[in-house]
C-alpha cells in the first residue's frame, strides 16, 4: 500500500469536497436505511392495526407516511449531490495529478525518457491516472461509509435488543473484514493483467498509427494488425475475468446477506427486546439487516479492483520518483555575447567504455562563426547535446560568457541560445502556434516576415493574414515536407534571436539553390552573433571564421577553410569525400 501514499496526500488538497462527498454518501445510505426499515415497520404495523377496529382508529398513519416521504426526498437529493460532488472532486484530483505528472516529466532529459516509448508515456498519463479514481470512488468512500453504517446499525439495534444487535453488528463486521480480503485475492492477477494489457494495446495502437508509412513500405501492416488483435484479445480476457468475479461478488454478497436476514428473522420471531411474541418491531429489525446490503455490496468490488489501482500507482511512481539527470543553477541573466569556452571535455555514454569525446577543447569568441565537420558517429551531435545540457559533462568545463554552463537557470540558458536540431518537432497546432513557441509576443507581421525569409511564404495562402496563420499543421507537421519542417525550425531560431546560434545539419534535405539562400540568410541574421554549426556539407564553409574537424572524439585540425585546403588530413579525409557526394 506504500504505492498509494503520494496519491493519498494529493487527496488532501481537495479534502473539503471529498469529505462533503463522503457525508452525502453516508446521508444516502442512512436515508435508504431509514426508508426501508421504516417502510417495513409501517406496513407491518398497518396490517396489525387493521385487525382491530379500535387499533385502526387510533393508529397514526400520517407521521410514518410523512417520514417515509421525507427519507425518499433526502435519499434522492443526497444521491444526486453525492454523484455530483464526488465525481467533481475526483476529476479535480485527477487533473492535479496529471499536472503534477507533467511537471515530473518536463525536467527529465530525452535520454531519461527513452526508457519509455511515447505510447507508454501516453498510457500512463491517461489510463493509469484514470485507474486511480478507484482509490476514492471504489475504495476510500465505500469502506468508510460501510464502517459508519455498521456502527450506526449496531447502535440503533442495541436500543431494541442486545442479542439482535450483537448478531447483526458482528456478522456485518465479519463480512466487512473477510469479503474484501477474499475478493482482493481473486482480483489480484486479473486486475494486474487488465492494466498491463490496456498499456500494451494503447502502445501498439499508437505505434501502428504513427508508423503507417513504414509498415506499408515493408509490407508489415497485416502482421502488426494481428499483433494488435492479440493484445486486444488479452484485454478482453482480463475484462471477462474481472466481470465474472464482479458477478460472483454480487451473488455471494446477496447470498450472505440473505442468510443474515433469515437469521435475524428467526431470532426476532420470538420477540424483540421485552416483547415475547412477534410484532411490527420484528419487521423493523429484519429490514435493518436487509438495508445493510446497499452499504456492504460495494466492498467486494472495491477490493477486487485494488490490484488494478496498485499496479497503476506503481507504474506512475516509476516516473514520479525519477530525479532529473540535469540540475540547473540559479544564474537568471541570459548570456549577452554568446561566447563559449570549452576545456578538456570528456564524455562517455552510460554502460560504454570508450569515450565519445576525449579531452576536447574549443573557444568560440563573441560574434565568431565556427563549423564543426566530421564523419557520422564522431560525436558531433553529442557535443551539441552537452552544450544544450541534454547530457551533463562528466569531465571538463563549459563556460558561456565566462559563467559555468551549469550555473545558468534553465530559463536563462534557453534564452541564451537558439537551436536548430536534426530532429524537428512540429506540434499538432496552427502555424502561428508553432512559431510563437520561440517568441510568444510575436505579431502577425513578424511571423509573416520570418516565413518570407525562410522561403515559407507559400504557406500564407489567401489575402487574410490572420486566417492564413491558422493553418493546421497536424501531428508531427504531416502537412509539411522535410525541407519545410527544417525551414520552420530555422524560422523559430530567427524569432528567438539569442546571442548564440547552434545549428545541427540546418540545410539537410534542401536542394542546392535553396541551401545557398538559407546559408546567406543565416549569415546575415548572425552578423553580431556567435554561431556553432555542425554539418557535413560544403555550403557556407568559406564564410566561416574557423572550421574544426572532429574525429574519434577529438579536434584533429582547425583553421579557416582556405588554410585547411592545404592540409592533407582535411582535404583527403573529408573534402574529397564531400565532393564525391
Amino acid at each position: 500500500m506504500r504505492e498509494l501514499r503520494p496519491y493519498l496526500k494529493l487527496f488532501r488538497q481537495h479534502s473539503g469536497m471529498l469529505s462533503l462527498g463522503l457525508l452525502l454518501t453516508l446521508c444516502t445510505l442512512l436515508a435508504g436505511l431509514g426508508l426501508l426499515s421504516l417502510s417495513g415497520w409501517f406496513l407491518a404495523a398497518s396490517a396489525v392495526a387493521g385487525l382491530s377496529a379500535l387499533a385502526r382508529d387510533n393508529f397514526n398513519y400520517m407521521t410514518p407516511a410523512g417520514a417515509v416521504r421525507f427519507f425518499s426526498i433526502i435519499r434522492t437529493a443526497s444521491r444526486w449531490g453525492d454523484r455530483v460532488i464526488s465525481h467533481d472532486a475526483t476529476f479535480r484530483v485527477l487533473t492535479s495529478l496529471r499536472i503534477q505528472f507533467w511537471k515530473k516529466i518536463a525536467p527529465l532529459s530525452l535520454h531519461q525518457l527513452h526508457a519509455w516509448r511515447q505510447g507508454e508515456l501516453l498510457n500512463r498519463m491517461v489510463a493509469d491516472i484514470d485507474a486511480l479514481d478507484n482509490l476514492y470512488l471504489r475504495l476510500i468512500t465505500p469502506v468508510l461509509a460501510a464502517i459508519l453504517i455498521i456502527a450506526s446499525l449496531f447502535c440503533v439495534t442495541l436500543l431494541f435488543d442486545v442479542q439482535l444487535a450483537m448478531l447483526l453488528g458482528g456478522t456485518l463486521l465479519l463480512l466487512a473484514v473477510t469479503v474484501p480480503f477474499l475478493f482482493y485475492r481473486l482480483g489480484k492477477h486479473p486486475g494486474q493483467a487488465l492494466i498491463i494489457s490496456q498499456s500494451h494495446l494503447r502502445e501498439a495502437c499508437t505505434t501502428y498509427l504513427g508508423s503507417q508509412a513504414d509498415l506499408l513500405l515493408f509490407s508489415a501492416e497485416e502482421r502488426y494488425r494481428q499483433f494488435i488483435e492479440r493484445e486486444e484479445e488479452n484485454l478482453f480476457k482480463a475484462q471477462r475475468r474481472m466481470t465474472t468475479i464482479n458477478g460472483f461478488a454480487s451473488a455471494l454478497m446477496l447470498l450472505l446477506l440473505s442468510l443474515l436476514v433469515c437469521g435475524m428473522l428467526w431470532l426476532a420471531a420470538s420477540g424483540v427486546g421485552t416483547q415475547s411474541k412477534p410484532d411490527p418491531l420484528t419487521a423493523l429489525i429484519v429490514f435493518f439487516a436487509l438495508a445493510s446490503f446497499e452499504a456492504l455490496q460495494p466492498l467486494a468490488g472495491a477490493f477486487q479492483y485494488l490490484s488494478s489501482t496498485l499496479t497503476a500507482a506503481r507504474r506512475l511512481n516509476q516516473i514520479m520518483d525519477a530525479s532529473p539527470a540535469t540540475l540547473f543553477g540559479k544564474h537568471d541573466l541570459p548570456a549577452s555575447k554568446g561566447q563559449l569556452d570549452i576545456r578538456n571535455l570528456t564524455f562517455t555514454y552510460p554502460n560504454q567504455s570508450v569515450p565519445v569525446l576525449d579531452n576536447l577543447s574549443l573557444q568560440l569568441r563573441a560574434g565568431e562563426k565556427i563549423a564543426i565537420l566530421g564523419p557520422t558517429g564522431c560525436g558531433k551531435s553529442t557535443f551539441l547535446n552537452l552544450l544544450t545540457r541534454e547530457w551533463c559533462t562528466a569531465q571538463g568545463e563549459i563556460s558561456l560568457d565566462t559563467y559555468p554552463l551549469a550555473d545558468f537557470s534553465e530559463a536563462a540558458l534557453r534564452a541564451s541560445m537558439s537551436v536548430v536540431s536534426q530532429r524537428v518537432h512540429i506540434f499538432s497546432a496552427t502555424l502561428a502556434d508553432n512559431l510563437r513557441l520561440a517568441k510568444p509576443s510575436a505579431t502577425d507581421d513578424e511571423l509573416q516576415t520570418v516565413l518570407s525569409k525562410v522561403e515559407l511564404g507559400n504557406l500564407l495562402a489567401g489575402s487574410n493574414l490572420k486566417e492564413s496563420l491558422q493553418l493546421w499543421l497536424g501531428d508531427g507537421g504531416r502537412a509539411l515536407s522535410g525541407g519545410e519542417q527544417r525551414r520552420l525550425s530555422l524560422a523559430r531560431a530567427l524569432l528567438h534571436n539569442a546571442p548564440l546560434l547552434l545549428l545541427d545539419e540546418v540545410t539537410e534535405g534542401l536542394d542546392p539553390a535553396t541551401e545557398q539562400r538559407i546559408m546567406q540568410l543565416i549569415l546575415a541574421h548572425s552578423q553580431d552573433k556567435s554561431v556553432l554549426m555542425i554539418t557535413h556539407r560544403l555550403s557556407g564553409l568559406s564564410s566561416m571564421d574557423r572550421i574544426a574537424l572532429l574525429e574519434n572524439g577529438q579536434f584533429r585540425v582547425s583553421g579557416t577553410h582556405r588554410e585547411l585546403l592545404q592540409n592533407d588530413v582535411y582535404y583527403q579525409s573529408l573534402f574529397s569525400h564531400l565532393q564525391d557526394e
